[in-house]
């Protein structure tokens, strides 16, 4: 899985729903510098979305 979203073969967009909350949340982080690794929001979920595919293939 790639780690750097600028050097992708072949990028899709992927619309996904997120609950106000969620968004709220994730947005508080971002301004306190706690997800200093994270420049927005898409970039989050997409790193968020790679872990949990490699927390689920280590559980098989």
């Amino acid at each position: 899985m790639s780690y750097n979203p600028r050097r992708f073969i072949r990028p899709v967009r992927l619309i996904v729903s997120v609950e106000a909350d969620t968004v709220a949340s994730i947005d508080n982080l971002m301004k306190q510098g706690r997800l200093h690794s994270h420049r927005n929001r898409a970039e989050f979920v997409r790193r968020a979305i790679e872990r949990e595919m490699i927390r689920c293939q280590s559980d098989s």
